[in-house]
């Protein structure tokens, strides 16, 4: 048995894994300890996350039995800081691995990463059956275009401030252009542009390398006034998702001909934070189930590192379901008790029915309890809590938290109500992680406006079970009782352009600003005196 410590870093969304006899131990992306968005972060490495990692688990990373960088990385700085050799792992074989082994499928499946760019490719497809993965196809950098550039680089471009800011920057800000496609029309001149920069045929996506590309034509658009109202906006963005589905379901029905029993797919890469393609994606008839991972983006590298080499250690076989996410740093109520001192609030202990009364009165919670959740949601552990009931909650929290989204809030629900409030579909276990959209059942769409899309009635459900979170369940079924609605909104815990909290003093500050109104945190709950 082994003990492995994985790294990911000299770009964006760098993270630190440890991995014990083939079992996630603990996942710190770095960019919960900068404070600063991996998006806004370009560069960075692993220092605070591999050092946290090291002081809360007690194994320093030079007593463990291998180290795994993923690649393409700065090898000096590594070999400085890790003092000595290590592993190197696949940049796509990361995302792979991390996707295929964290998915639970049995059988026949396919494993697809795409994004814009790691090592010398931007895609790898793998055929899966029974652990086992044989790489198919592999996107070379140099030839194979990416789709997610021409998400990147027009979220960049899209919106300019005072003295021409770029007010959105890329792997952090395109979910608000999939937020506002809803609200677009199509467009026959931008879809024509779109072609001009990618098309596909026959399993290659041609126009590589495509950044150079994209960003001059995104910019010519930006010049010629395409970006300068937010209707404009809107009908680009519906135009550039509905691209995006069209090529891309184009290749998956291709791969679906080629390999027709492979009707399974787990997806990685930053093209799978798109919910809307995700849910395009899990409509289509051959699909048995997809599943993204909740890591999907470069945040997942280390962990994929770290199961690759597990599996080549024996120690990982077959595929496993992921019982939840929460590989992060917890804190004692000792420990929480200590700091509130600094604070002058007023403090009860947590009791469920009192939670649910205020969520009840429309109040907004924060909710700090246990380890904090790996990957891109925030998923029950540092979570924002309010009933979703009320139409103006979507203009209350945008200002409280300093946001300007128009992609919906998301909901939280009991597992057993799924298929009452949404149309009944496959692919449950990814939503456990948020990350595919479902239609709402006409019943329900004025009943929970604001964790609906306004225009197309949408929702970006998390299912939450008995065992995924036990108190987060608990909770909406004390506030069911009540209110007969069985979900919450559920949105993440921090306030704009942060990156989700971590310690107890970022709830603290927040409850202090007036962001929330109650905080629970462990076994206690604070309000502002």
């Amino acid at each position: 048995m082994s003990i492995i410590y994985s790294f990911f870093g000299g770009s964006h969304s760098a993270s630190s894994c440890l991995m014990v006899d083939g079992e996630i131990h603990t996942i710190i992306e770095e960019e919960r300890m900068t404070r600063t968005k991996s998006g806004d972060n370009f560069n960075s490495y692993p220092n605070l996350s591999s050092s946290k990692i090291e002081e809360v688990s007690g194994i320093k990373i030079s007593d463990c039995d291998y180290k795994i960088v993923v690649t393409p990385t700065p090898e000096a700085y590594f070999r400085k800081i890790l003092k000595g050799n290590f592993e190197k792992c696949s940049h796509h074989d990361a995302h792979n691995y991390g996707a295929y082994f964290t998915s639970g499928f049995e059988g026949k499946s396919l494993s697809i990463s795409y994004d814009g760019g790691g090592e010398t490719s931007v895609m790898k497809v793998f055929l899966c059956d029974d652990g086992k993965m044989i790489q198919v196809l592999d996107g070379k950098l140099h030839s194979f275009a990416s789709l997610p550039h021409l998400w990147g680089f027009s979220t960049s471009h899209m919106l300019y401030g005072l003295e021409g800011m770029k007010m959105w920057t890329m792997c952090k800000d395109e979910g608000k252009l999939v937020g506002m496609s809803a609200e677009g029309r199509y467009d026959e001149s931008i879809y024509k542009i779109l072609q001009s920069i990618v098309t596909y045929n026959n399993f290659f996506f041609s126009g590589g390398p495509t950044h150079w590309r994209t960003r001059f034509v995104i910019r010519e658009m930006a010049r010629l006034g395409y970006f300068d109202t937010q209707e404009k906006r809107e009908i680009f963005s519906f135009n550039l998702q509905k691209f995006t589905e069209d090529l891309f379901i184009n290749f998956l029905n291709d791969l679906n001909k080629l390999y027709p029993e492979h009707n399974q797919i787990c997806f990685s890469g930053g093209l799978f934070a798109n919910v809307k393609l995700n849910k395009k994606i899990n409509e289509l008839s051959w699909v048995k189930e997809i599943f993204i991972h909740p890591g999907m983006v470069d945040e997942g590298l280390s962990l994929g590192a770290a199961i690759k080499k597990s599996y080549v250690l024996c120690e990982i076989q077959k595929p496993k379901k992921l019982k939840n996410v929460f590989f992060g740093l917890s804190y004692s109520d000792d420990e929480i008790k200590i700091l509130s001192e600094n604070y002058d609030f007023d403090s009860e202990e947590y009791k469920i029915e009192k939670i649910a009364d205020y969520l009840n009165n429309g109040e907004i919670i924060g909710w700090f309890r246990g380890r904090f959740e790996y990957g891109a949601r925030s998923l029950g552990a540092r979570s924002i809590l309010v009933e979703p009931t009320n139409k103006n909650t979507h203009k209350i929290l945008n200002e409280r938290l300093g946001r300007h989204d128009s992609m919906p809030f998301a909901p939280v629900i009991l597992s057993d109500f799924f298929d009452e409030v949404f149309e009944p579909s496959k692919s449950k276990y990814s939503a456990e992680f948020m990350t595919i959209c479902f239609d709402t059942k006409e019943s329900w769409v004025d009943k929970i406006p604001a964790v609906i899309q306004k225009t197309d009635k949408t929702s970006r459900p998390q299912i939450v079970t008995e065992t995924s979170n036990p108190e987060l369940y608990q909770l909406i079924s004390e506030y069911y009782k009540i209110s007969e609605i069985p979900l919450l909104l559920n949105t993440s815990f921090n306030s704009h352009n942060e990156p989700i909290i971590d310690n107890p003093k970022q709830a603290f500050d927040s409850l202090r600003k007036g962001i929330i109104d109650k905080l629970v945190i462990e076994n206690y709950v604070y309000r502002n005196k």
